[in-house]
């Protein structure tokens, strides 16, 4: 059976943090030696659901930035899906895109996404068509998140995956305030994506909203 994962999400911009949560996520389900190894899709949307869009990139300068960030990790590519099909990036919808009969769904999700999951669109089918793995930042308590690890298992009656990474406390949201300052961007962003930012001037105006937090 073929496996295959999803990891989507605005990357705006794609930082160091989401670069090893895809490390991470990936030597978990393909240890050494394994034969039936999983393929990653990282998935940038075309307009959240979830957040107000900020001003400083378009839906193509986050997708170039995702293949500089990710385009040389191992079993990993980068999807242009939901950008082609435009409009709100609904999570479901995706799945239901790229579930198959001999096709196995998993779901990459940070922190703050893995909490808040059972509160997103139709996440009823999100649980059913994928299995789910939720990622810590760092930031807040893993028995939060172990806690609602619990909870999905018992709703949905299969395992879900719960990984610790190195703490990386900071958001998009900070980072494109940093970017907006003129300040240090090594060891923040992976070298190819500080290049695109910093030679097409993205996020160097931009009015940051608040709740736009990828």
């Amino acid at each position: 059976m073929e496996r295959l994962g999803i990891f989507g999400g605005t990357f705006a911009p794609p930082h160091m943090g989401h670069v090893r949560a895809a490390e991470a996520f990936l030597r978990a389900v393909n240890p050494a030696g394994c034969e039936d190894r999983l393929r990653l899709l990282v998935m940038p949307t075309a307009t959240p659901p979830h957040k107000q869009k900020a001003a400083g990139d378009t839906p193509e300068d986050r997708l170039r930035m995702c293949r500089a960030a990710f385009g040389s990790l191992p079993d990993t590519e980068v999807s242009d899906y939901e950008i082609r099909q435009g409009g709100i990036s609904y999570t479901v919808l995706t799945l239901e895109h790229f579930a198959a009969e001999e096709r196995e769904l998993w779901l990459l999700c940070g922190s703050d996404m893995f909490l808040t999951l059972d509160r997103w669109y139709r996440s009823e089918d999100i649980l059913r068509l994928a299995r789910i793995a939720g990622i810590s930042r760092g930031t807040e308590e893993f028995r939060v998140l172990d806690r609602k690890r619990a909870e999905y298992e018992e709703r949905t009656g299969k395992p879900v995956l719960l990984l610790r990474d190195e703490p990386f406390p900071l958001s998009s949201t900070e980072i494109r305030r940093r970017i907006g300052a003129g300040e240090d961007l090594c060891g923040l962003l992976p070298p190819g994506v500080i290049d695109i930012v910093r030679r097409d001037h993205l996020y160097e105006s931009e009015t940051i909203h608040e709740d736009y937090l990828s």
